[in-house]
């Protein structure tokens, strides 16, 4: 339920916050897991301005 909520903010569907929060958590343990929506938020911006995605 939060990944659908903070997904809502930065235009993130809920699995795609999940697979990030994972994927963060896998290599950087806790702190990553809370990190993950932040970081995640931070590069869909950068290259979504970047025509990227």
């Amino acid at each position: 339920m939060n990944a659908r909520v903070m997904g809502g903010h930065i235009h993130a569907r809920a699995w795609e916050l999940l697979v990030a929060m994972l994927c963060m958590e896998a290599v950087f343990g806790v702190p990553g897991l809370i990190a993950a929506p932040i970081f995640y938020a931070y590069l869909k911006n950068e290259l979504s301005r970047q025509r990227l995605i």
